[in-house]
């Protein structure tokens, strides 16, 4: 069955024309390039995308993680609750992070204190957001662990990040990610590392974990599979822009953009074996050296010369919600920016 539940149609978070830049020596890196993208409250959104496409850095703007890098929010807005978190101090951010917006990532290990107990770690998001005994916060820490399903929870949280399984430190991460009940759960590629068994239980912890605590969920991945499995939305991200975005169910079953359908075509199905996997040709471009007109024109096998020197707008498609970045789509029911340049 494809997509979640139903859920309400409030924004937890809103990301408006969002421009992350990195300044380097041999110029300027438009890793984040006009970004918009919602995330409904109660709801599971996946931003999808090959690797460079600016997923990561996207989620990496949100929660303020770019301090120390030659990254920077250069334009556009990012409302949690309505509030614009974009020019808070390091103090604020501090504040939010962890208690409002909390984050989970691709290798556990690298995440979690070596030399720390797991049961310290967890005690110690809970009293840097909290008023609470040590007491207190160890049985909450312990509670929280033991939701997440892990197995003699009482002596996991006197061991070491080492002594557990890649399954179990993930656990204890999404353990220490929602302890303290965050508004939005941000999991970046939090599957990848682990072997497909494992995978799928996660899948269904974190499904199952959203609706005990009503934490809405930012998807980071670049397996639509996954997505099908845990998404109610989806904003497909290339070179630094979403291309499309919509429901999940209208992406699926009628995706419009050429990237979309290169993404979908490459997936693995049942039924399938002998058969040839597709591939989308070439190479995401060098951020540095990005084409004229549609990003995407180089590697389309629909691209005409229009795509080759104009940059399309969003196009409105028939499904409610679902838009597409595409020329193709210019002749769909309404436009979103009467094909003009920019982004959205």
């Amino acid at each position: 069955m494809i997509g979640g539940s139903e859920v309400a149609t409030d924004n937890v978070l809103e990301i408006k024309n969002l421009h992350t830049y990195f300044y380097t020596d041999d110029g300027v890196v438009k890793a984040v390039d006009g970004v918009d993208v919602e995330l409904k409250r109660g709801s599971t959104l996946g931003i999808v995308g090959e690797s460079g496409s600016g997923k990561s850095v996207t989620s990496l703007s949100v929660m303020g993680l770019l301090t120390g890098t030659k990254g920077k929010i250069a334009e556009g807005e990012i409302l949690l609750d309505g509030k614009d978190i974009v020019s808070l101090s390091k103090e604020e951010r501090r504040k939010i992070r962890g208690n409002k917006i909390s984050m989970i990532f691709q290798e556990p290990m690298t995440s979690l204190n070596p030399v720390m107990k797991i049961g310290d770690q967890i005690v110690e998001c809970v009293l840097q957001h909290e008023k609470i005994s040590k007491k207190e916060a160890y049985e909450k820490a312990e509670k929280m662990l033991t939701m997440t399903g892990v197995p003699r929870v009482h002596h996991m949280m006197k061991e070491y990040p080492f002594q557990l399984s890649g399954g179990q430190r993930q656990r204890v991460m999404i353990a220490m990610a929602l302890v303290c009940k965050p508004e939005i759960l941000i999991a970046d590629e939090p599957t990848t590392a682990l072997d497909v068994t494992i995978q799928a239980q996660i899948l269904d912890l974190m499904n199952q974990l959203k609706k005990e605590t009503g934490t809405s969920i930012l998807f980071i991945t670049h397996d639509l599979g996954v997505v099908a499995e845990i998404c109610d939305d989806v904003a497909v991200m290339y070179c630094g822009r979403v291309v499309e975005k919509g429901d999940v169910k209208s992406i699926f079953y009628n995706p419009s953009h050429p990237y979309t359908r290169g993404l979908l075509a490459s997936i693995p199905r049942v039924g399938d074996a002998g058969k040839e996997l597709q591939s989308i040709p070439g190479n995401v471009p060098n951020p540095k050296y990005m084409p004229e007109g549609c990003k995407f024109a180089p590697r389309c096998p629909y691209a005409k010369e229009k795509c080759r020197k104009e940059e399309p707008g969003f196009f409105r498609m028939p499904e409610e919600g679902h838009i597409s970045r595409c020329w193709m789509c210019e002749n769909s029911t309404a436009s979103e920016n009467d094909g003009q340049k920019g982004g959205v």
